[in-house]
């Protein structure tokens, strides 16, 4: 009876949590594993289990998502440096945990393609302009030595999938992805042309920004989302097989044809570029800011720490949360 009893009382915990659940629209700027910890999340229950009724929308590219946040119609976003080209113009948006704060790109080109000196002349694909994908591409050219306004031509494709997608087709000339898709494309010919990882330009790849309102309104919801996002990040990282089903689950990738690649995605982004502690880098927002150049109003900002709040996470680090995660 006692068993039963315990049983029910579970239950009924269980629905009341569901029932007092929150609505909650998370943005991604598309498909990609930089946002697994979102998935996993979502996939995990985490995300119910701080109080939310998620809904996840991949958008095409970070300068859409961040217009999408201003507005208002999805609250937080998850995404990179593309939401500096609004908050410079006075946009009230902050990154608030950054889990990716390196470029992680490989620029895969035609299998003509030798040197970097051959880009010259060349049409390379991104997502959209002001996009991460965009500043990645922009800063590695700069650093070999190739001018990204007069020397190649930069062209808008979609997310990775489209890219890949015009690079087979021949309509542009390279383009810029992450593992499966940059192994994928070694595995088919292509050259791996810069490997943007190794360079270790340091950028906000990818973390969570939400505007400074409703930091300020609806900390509690925010601080809970942030849990829920770092315990994502952790199942990714302890469960291997997890991983490796949720990037075949939202990439559309075959677990078992495309084992291969889909283990390099753990590895190459999971393992070696999520970090367990989603602070702000300080240094990657001013490579951020810096890379917007003349697209920077004058009146704007220079300072880094006017374009993040670190303070709910330095919360979370000083409770012990993440130390708990990991224990």
């Amino acid at each position: 009876m006692r068993i039963v009893s315990l049983w029910m009382l579970l239950a009924a915990i269980s629905a009341a949590v569901v029932a007092n659940a929150e609505p909650l629209r998370v943005g991604i700027p598309g498909l990609s594993a930089e946002f697994a910890p979102v998935w996993a999340a979502n996939d995990r229950g985490i995300l119910k289990k701080f109080g939310f009724e998620p809904e996840v929308i991949a958008m095409q590219g970070g300068t859409q998502l961040a217009q999408v946040v201003i507005a208002g119609s999805i609250p937080i976003a998850v995404m990179g440096g593309a939401y500096l080209s609004a908050a410079v113009r006075g946009a009230d948006l902050v990154m608030i945990a950054t889990h990716m704060d390196k470029l992680p790109y490989t620029l895969i080109v035609k299998p003509s393609l030798k040197r970097v000196e051959d880009l010259k002349g060349t049409r390379l694909a991104i997502s959209r302009f002001g996009s991460s994908s965009d500043a990645g591409l922009r800063l590695a050219l700069q650093k070999l030595g190739v001018n990204p306004e007069k020397e190649v031509t930069i062209v808008q494709v979609g997310g990775q999938t489209e890219r890949f997608a015009a690079l087979k087709a021949n309509t542009v000339d390279g383009t810029v992805v992450i593992p499966p898709l940059s192994g994928a494309a070694q595995r088919l010919g292509y050259n791996a042309l810069i490997n943007m990882n190794k360079l270790g330009i340091p950028y906000p790849q990818e973390g969570v920004v939400v505007s400074r309102q409703l930091l300020a309104s609806r900390r509690d919801m925010v601080t809970r989302f942030l849990k829920a996002y770092i315990e994502g990040v952790k199942e990714l990282k302890n469960d291997k097989e997890f991983a490796i089903g949720v990037l075949a689950k939202y990439l559309r990738m075959d677990r078992k044809k495309d084992r291969e690649a889909l283990e390099d995605s753990f590895q190459e982004v999971i393992i070696e570029q999520m970090l367990k502690v989603p602070g702000i880098n300080l240094e990657a927002i001013k490579v951020g800011l810096d890379l917007l150049g003349k697209d920077k109003p004058s009146t704007a900002s220079s300072n880094p720490r006017d374009y993040v709040d670190g303070s709910v996470m330095l919360e979370l680090v000083k409770s012990g949360f993440v130390d708990q995660l990991y224990k």
